[in-house]
C-alpha cells in the first residue's frame, strides 16, 4: 500500500511541474522600462516581450489569462486608473495605459507604458476629394509632451493603421506618405500597426501584410524604436455581411505572429473584439483559446532568444519550388537561433477575391550556415527531434504556413 501511495505521490508532482512548465513565470514588479539595443523592451534590464490584448474589461481577465497574454493595452473600465492597474497587478497582468488617464498612476508597479490616441492617421477625405490624416501632429505632440514631462520612466506607444504601407495605394499618395508617417513617429517612443486580412476584409491572399507592414514599419520607424503588430483572432468585423465572413483559424493567427516577429517585431498584440453576431470584448474560443496559450507560452519562453542580437554568422534559407519563405537568426546563450516559415500562400493565391480562401502548401527548406560543421545535431525547439547538419548547410519540412525554430550550437 505504500508502494502504491509513493508512486501516486510521484505522479501528482510530476503532473504539477508539467502544469507548472505550461504556464508563463509570473510577471515582476516594474521598477523600470528601457529600449535596448535591439529595440526590445527591458523590464528591470531583463528581455521582455509583451504579448497584449487591446481595450479590455477587468471582467475579461479569466479569458486573457486562459490565453497567456500578459499585457492589456488601452483600458476598457469604470474603474479609476489606479484601481484597474491594481486588479491587474493582481492578476499578474501589465497595463499599456492611455494618454490622459491620471498621471498619478505613473511608476506603479504594473504598469508597462502609455499609448497615444489610436490611429491618428486613419484617413479623411476633403471636400477637393483627397485624403488627409484625421489627426494633425499638433494632437500627438502635445500629448506626448506632457506625458514624457509628467512621466519620463515608461515608453509612449502609438497605433496606426495599415496605410503606411506601399501597398495600400488608395488614400495616401508616396508624397502624403512621407509627410504624415515620419511626423508621427516623432513623437512616440514605441510604434505598431493593424491590418486584419481575414477579420477586417475577407481576403487571406493578403495574410501576409503582417511580414511586410513590420518590414516597412521598421524602416519608418528609424534603427532605435521597437514595432509591434496586431494580429486577428476571429470572425465578426463589423464592415461585412456575417454570413459571407469566413472563420480566422488558429494557424492563421500562429502564422501572422510569427510574420511579424521573425520580421523584427518587439511585441504583438491580439485584436480580439467582435461585432457580429453579437458585440463582444473577447471572441476567440475554443481551438483558437488552445493555441493562443500555446503560442504565447512557448513565445514567453523564447522571448530572450527572439529579442537577441542579430546573429554574427550569415543564414540563408531557401524552399524548393521557389515557395516563399523567410528567417530571422539571433545569438543567445552561446547559441545560434534560427527563426524560420514558409510564407506560401499557394498557386494563384494573388488572383483570389473576397471571401476565397487560399491553399498554402508545404515544402521542402535548405539552410546555409556560415561555418556551420558537418555531423553538427541541431535542436528543433519545442518538437522533441533533431537534425543533423551537412558541411554548412541542413534541410527540413515545412507543412503550410508552418515556423519551426532551430538552436545550434556552434
Amino acid at each position: 500500500m505504500k508502494e502504491i501511495l509513493c508512486v501516486l505521490l510521484v505522479l501528482a508532482a510530476a503532473a504539477s511541474l508539467c502544469r507548472a512548465a505550461d504556464e508563463p513565470p509570473k510577471l515582476d514588479p516594474i521598477k523600470r522600462v528601457t529600449i535596448g539595443p535591439n529595440r526590445q523592451f527591458r523590464v528591470n534590464g531583463k528581455p521582455f516581450l509583451p504579448i497584449m490584448v487591446w481595450l479590455q474589461s477587468e471582467k475579461r481577465i479569466p479569458q486573457i489569462k486562459a490565453s497567456a497574454m500578459n499585457t492589456i493595452c488601452a483600458q476598457s473600465t469604470k474603474l479609476s486608473a489606479k484601481d484597474y492597474l491594481d486588479t491587474l497587478a493582481r492578476s499578474d497582468l501589465y497595463a499599456v495605459m492611455t494618454l490622459g488617464t491620471d498621471v498619478a498612476v505613473a511608476r506603479h508597479s504594473h504598469l508597462l507604458g502609455w499609448i497615444q490616441g489610436d490611429e491618428p492617421d486613419m484617413p479623411r477625405k476633403h471636400q477637393d476629394g483627397t485624403f488627409g490624416a484625421r489627426s494633425p501632429e499638433s494632437a500627438v505632440a502635445e500629448p506626448y509632451r506632457k506625458i514624457k514631462q509628467a512621466d519620463p520612466s515608461r515608453p509612449v506607444m502609438m497605433n496606426f493603421t495599415a496605410y503606411f504601407m506601399k501597398s495600400k495605394t488608395g488614400k495616401f499618395d508616396a508624397a502624403a506618405k512621407r509627410r504624415i508617417y515620419p511626423a508621427y513617429v516623432q513623437h512616440c517612443d514605441v510604434i505598431g500597426f493593424d491590418t486584419y486580412p481575414i477579420y477586417g476584409s475577407g481576403m487571406p491572399k493578403n495574410l501576409c501584410d503582417l511580414a511586410d507592414g513590420v518590414t516597412e514599419l521598421r524602416a519608418i520607424a528609424g534603427p532605435r524604436k521597437p514595432v509591434y503588430a496586431w494580429i486577428e483572432t476571429s470572425k465578426g468585423s463589423k464592415w461585412m455581411t456575417y454570413e459571407k465572413q469566413l472563420d480566422v483559424l488558429p494557424i492563421h493567427t500562429r502564422s501572422e505572429v510569427w510574420m511579424a516577429l521573425i520580421r523584427g517585431a518587439s511585441a504583438i498584440g491580439y485584436f480580439t473584439h467582435a461585432w457580429r453576431p453579437s458585440y463582444t470584448q473577447f471572441r476567440p474560443e475554443g481551438e483558437m483559446v488552445k493555441e493562443l496559450h500555446r503560442l504565447n507560452t512557448q513565445l514567453t519562453r523564447l522571448a530572450p532568444a527572439i529579442l537577441a542580437e542579430p546573429a554574427k554568422v550569415k543564414v540563408a534559407m531557401t524552399m524548393a519550388g521557389k515557395l516563399n519563405c523567410h528567417q530571422k537568426a539571433t545569438q543567445h546563450d552561446g547559441s545560434l537561433w534560427i527563426f524560420a516559415q514558409n510564407l506560401d500562400l499557394g498557386p494563384g493565391a494573388e488572383k483570389l477575391g473576397q471571401f476565397q480562401q487560399i491553399s498554402p502548401r508545404a515544402g521542402k527548406a535548405v539552410f546555409t550556415v556560415a561555418g556551420l560543421k558537418a555531423g553538427t545535431k541541431i535542436e528543433v525547439f519545442d518538437e522533441d527531434r533533431s537534425i543533423t547538419a551537412g558541411n554548412g548547410k541542413f534541410t527540413d519540412e515545412f507543412p503550410p504556413l508552418r515556423e519551426h525554430v532551430y538552436k545550434v550550437r556552434m
